[in-house]
């Protein structure tokens, strides 16, 4: 009876079988290049079937309604409905948005026009949100040996902690 001889599974243990590992890290590499590739071209291919059956797709749509929009407004004229119920659907029309204009430019919640009449008017529209510049503010920081953390004017900043994050492994294969 033959002994069943317990395979060891590979090790680096010298320069050579570490650069053995990086050749095969950058095979991989190429490898996954090569997938990320034809992943890349199958996509766009389907993109582009995607995008021609949608716009042919929107262009039968469009022409289908700009054939109901003067039958639905033919049959509303003198009605005070707005729509029309057939077995398939409804046709009608909806009242537009309306749109604001201040300045001569679209009106939005940050239009200076806007927030100095309101703040006059009626202050309690006005939003005001605070929030520290967290990047900029960390950069003033001091840690003290005992883990507390200290601010540019001295004062210990209760309840706060810096933990230091483990250093990461990384690769650079050729």
């Amino acid at each position: 009876m033959m002994e069943a001889v317990e395979k060891k599974p590979f090790e680096v243990t010298d320069a050579a079988s570490a650069q053995w590992a990086l050749e095969k890290i950058a095979e991989k590499r190429k490898e996954r290049e090569m997938v990320e590739d034809q992943y890349q071209k199958m996509v766009a291919r389907y993109e582009k079937w995607r995008a021609e059956s949608l716009m042919k797709l929107d262009e039968d749509e469009a022409f289908f309604e700009g054939l109901l929009r003067p039958w639905a407004e033919a049959e509303l004229a003198g009605s005070k409905k707005k729509s029309v119920m057939l077995p398939s659907g409804r046709v009608g029309f909806r009242a537009g948005s309306k749109t604001y204009m201040m300045g001569g430019e679209k009106v939005s919640a940050t239009n200076a026009d806007l927030l100095a009449f309101v703040r006059k008017d009626d202050a309690d529209y006005i939003e005001r949100k605070e929030s520290v510049r967290w990047g900029d503010y960390k950069k003033t920081l001091n840690v003290m040996e005992d883990g507390r953390i200290v601010s540019v004017t001295g004062q210990i900043i209760p309840g706060m902690t810096v933990t230091e994050g483990e250093p990461s492994f990384y690769v650079e294969a050729e």
